[in-house]
């Protein structure tokens, strides 16, 4: 359903010890994107709640929505390195939800599209 890679694994351990988060789960938090559509993600540390989804990945538990889950199957969580810099990257396979004519990806009303 959702993967983590090692790489990913061992940054978010790294941060649950030095942030004393030991026994909270990862949130991966989903959101509309906005003008430009798709997804964004956030991720944090949480306790699970009745609306929750718990998933299991690389170690870690992870933390969804009830009402997101559909929408990262297949998602993977990995943590990348590049010359402009370093950070969690979540690489999602499904399609955006499509906009409909004349409103934006966040839903707001435009004249202009």
């Amino acid at each position: 359903m959702i993967s983590v890679t090692e790489m990913a694994a061992e940054k978010i351990n790294k941060a649950l010890t030095e942030q004393e988060m030991i026994g909270k789960s990862l949130r991966l938090g989903v959101f509309p994107g906005g003008c430009s559509g798709g997804y964004q993600y956030a991720l944090g540390f949480d306790d699970q709640n009745d609306n929750d989804t718990t998933v299991e990945a690389n170690g870690l538990k992870l933390l969804v929505n009830n009402e997101d889950i559909e929408k990262i199957k297949g998602t993977e969580i990995d943590y990348i390195v590049t010359e402009m810099g370093e950070g969690f990257r979540v690489n999602n396979p499904n399609p955006a939800p499509e906009g409909k004519k004349g409103e934006c990806g966040c839903g707001s009303k435009s004249s202009c599209c």
